[in-house]
């Protein structure tokens, strides 16, 4: 199973979601600032602030998968005694 990484930052009051691998991202986030796509000064640590607009230059980097709910068929029985 491959790694999928998803990267949430802001620029601009702009903020945007984006899908990538493991060698992508450690490719974008370089050694050195000049090499840093984003300009990221740092990583979120914690949603206590989930408004991206106070995140500064700082990135949140969320690994997992997207998962899309399926619905649910209940039946509802009845009983009679």
């Amino acid at each position: 199973m491959k790694k999928e990484y998803f990267v949430i930052s802001n620029s601009d009051g702009d903020t945007t979601i984006e899908h990538l691998t493991k060698v992508e991202l450690i490719e974008r986030l370089g050694n050195d600032e000049e090499s840093n796509y984003w300009g990221a000064e740092g990583f979120v640590e914690d949603l206590s602030t989930n408004d991206t607009n106070y995140w500064g230059n700082s990135i949140l980097v969320i690994k997992g998968e997207i998962v899309i709910p399926k619905p649910k068929t209940v039946v509802e029985t009845y009983e009679v005694q």
